[in-house]
């Protein structure tokens, strides 16, 4: 009876050590096929084509690595970035404050474009209440156009102020239901 039972522990032993290096082989196909690829598109292509993965199991782990791999980046810009913070400051405080001038000076000074959005989005959210006022301000203006009169009397930027301008426009002509008071 002793000797059975030993059989039995060692082909237990012998299949968890199987299933563990085959989880790690899978893992190394995806890692391989996610190098050569440029999106989880490619990478379920190379698992299917090269390893003869089902396609699910491919596009499951494709996206899976994907996610993996955009969060490591984002990860190592935002620690790059976070390095790199009393310069932003200084680029920050040194650059102008209308928004194109400091659009310029910001891609100029080496900030990614995406930085530069946010920054000037978080600026821009931080003096709401003056931008509502010159908006109506404006809007009270019938002899100009909305966009022009933000733009040459308040210094917007000519994107924004057109943006604003046509969802103006749309919520006179109606295009953009009104909340209804309770």
């Amino acid at each position: 009876m002793r000797p059975h039972a030993l059989r039995i522990g060692a082909l237990v032993l012998i299949a968890l050590v199987n299933a563990c290096g085959k989880k790690s082989s899978k893992r190394a196909e995806i890692v391989e096929c996610s190098s050569i690829s440029l999106d989880a598109k490619g990478t379920t292509q190379c698992l299917v084509g090269l390893y003869h993965w089902t396609v699910a199991d491919a596009q499951r782990a494709a996206t899976d690595r994907a996610r993996e791999l955009d969060s490591i980046k984002t990860w190592q810009m935002d620690s790059v970035w976070a390095r790199g913070s009393a310069k932003h400051k200084r680029d920050l405080q040194s650059c102008a404050k209308s928004d194109d001038q400091l659009r310029s000076c910001l891609l100029v000074a080496g900030w990614p474009l995406s930085r530069v959005q946010t920054t000037q989005d978080s600026i821009w959210n931080h003096d709401l209440a003056s931008h509502r006022r010159e908006l109506q301000a404006c809007a009270a203006k019938r002899d100009m156009n909305l966009s022009s009169c933000l733009t040459l009397y308040y210094k917007w930027d000519s994107d924004r102020a057109i943006a604003t301008a046509d969802s103006v426009a749309r919520v006179r002509l109606g295009g953009i239901p009104q909340r209804r008071s309770r």
